[in-house]
């Protein structure tokens, strides 16, 4: 099963982003929301779903 890079949640649905020194990484809605206020996701992570 799949899990956020940071957090570990794995009962929601992922998204694709690409963190800043990490790369491409699965992240949890929250962590992703937070990782874009703080500017740490690269120009081009939409946030694409993952149907993990």
């Amino acid at each position: 099963m799949y899990k956020c890079y940071l957090c570990g949640r794995g009962d929601t649905a992922l998204l694709e982003g690409y963190v800043k020194g990490v790369g491409a990484v699965l992240l949890c809605p929250d962590c992703w929301r937070k990782l874009a206020e703080e500017n740490k996701l690269l120009a081009g992570s939409s946030g694409g779903g993952c149907n993990c």
